[in-house]
């Protein structure tokens, strides 16, 4: 392990290269076999990176985190890309012609998405005309109830950018050569790192250039770190890295001793054996009927009728 190349001081190089020529070799042998039985070409996969924590995030960002790579995944030569934008939509149109910024596709603004991409259809087909969508970092918080869950299941959610920066054509063209890592509230997230048309050397570099800034992004770093695997998004994960599986410092079980209880538990039954509680007996009950109020003082009974015969 000395002799080979370390990424980021912890992962093979050699065993990352493994993985990605076993892995498109496999992807490509399937795609091929496919091509030959249909029509229409399907859609281009991704590779993955997939990280696994070992405690799960304690919150659900919105906004992505931009993570650098050599080789970009989208090329606006023939992807189309969507920029979303506050209101009025001319201005920002005229915007981007006066930057001379010719890579992107389409503009939308937030009173079209209200009018007419409302309908289900609509957001569809908007959805799958674009590869790629930007938005105005301002209207960022407005996007999911307007777009819909198809775009966040898509992996399409719209990549936040700042369109008030002088230098708005370096900004567009950053935002679209970077890749971007969504963190959930689980403890699995998937980053893409490179496409099956991509040379398995393009996407070595990508992980090699990717994974430092992952792992900044992710609360622990490498100590949280339980394993790193890579796939395509319909085959299985190829590992690249795990971490030891014992007690040791940064093992899989480190602080996490069987036998020992939580603090939370701890805490929990020092209260209740300091705790005394007073039991209170429920009175007797009292057998037969309830006995009639005596007449009050003063009173006289009066006398009951006899029953006729």
């Amino acid at each position: 392990m000395s002799n080979t190349e370390l990424i980021d001081g912890h992962v093979s190089s050699l065993q990352c290269k493994k993985a990605v020529n076993a892995l498109l070799g496999h992807a490509l042998q399937i795609q091929k076999k496919k091509e030959e039985n249909e029509l229409l070409p399907g859609k281009e996969q991704h590779v993955w990176l997939v990280v696994a924590v070992k405690k799960m995030q304690p919150e659900k960002k919105l906004k992505p985190h931009k993570i650098p790579i050599k080789h970009p995944l989208v090329d606006p030569r023939t992807t189309p890309v969507c920029l979303i934008t506050k209101d009025p939509q001319r201005e920002y149109k005229d915007l981007l012609e006066s930057h001379g910024i010719k890579f992107i596709s389409r503009v939308v603004g937030i009173t079209k998405l209200k009018g007419k991409f409302k309908p289900y259809e609509a957001r569809r087909l908007l959805l799958q005309e674009n590869g790629l969508f930007l938005a105005d970092e301002r209207v960022v918080p407005l996007l999911p109830g307007l777009l819909g869950k198809r775009f966040f299941e898509a992996k399409k959610q719209p990549i936040p950018v700042c369109l008030t920066r002088k230098d708005l054509k370096g900004e567009l063209e950053r935002a679209i050569s970077s890749t971007y890592m969504h963190l959930n509230q689980g403890t699995c997230t998937s980053i893409k790192v490179g496409t099956l048309s991509q040379k398995p050397t393009q996407i070595l570099d990508n992980i090699k250039t990717a994974l430092p800034a992952i792992i900044k992004r992710i609360k622990g770093e490498w100590d949280n770190i339980q394993s790193l695997h890579i796939k395509t998004s319909s085959s299985v994960s190829l590992p690249i890295w795990t971490c030891d599986l014992g007690a040791e410092a940064g093992g899989r079980w480190d602080g996490l001793v069987a036998g020992e209880k939580s603090e939370a538990e701890a805490s929990g039954s020092s209260d209740e054996s300091e705790m005394e509680v007073d039991e209170v007996l429920p009175e007797a009950a009292t057998k037969g009927k309830k006995r009639a109020a005596e007449p009050a003082q003063g009173e006289e009974e009066q006398p009951k009728k006899r029953s006729k015969g």
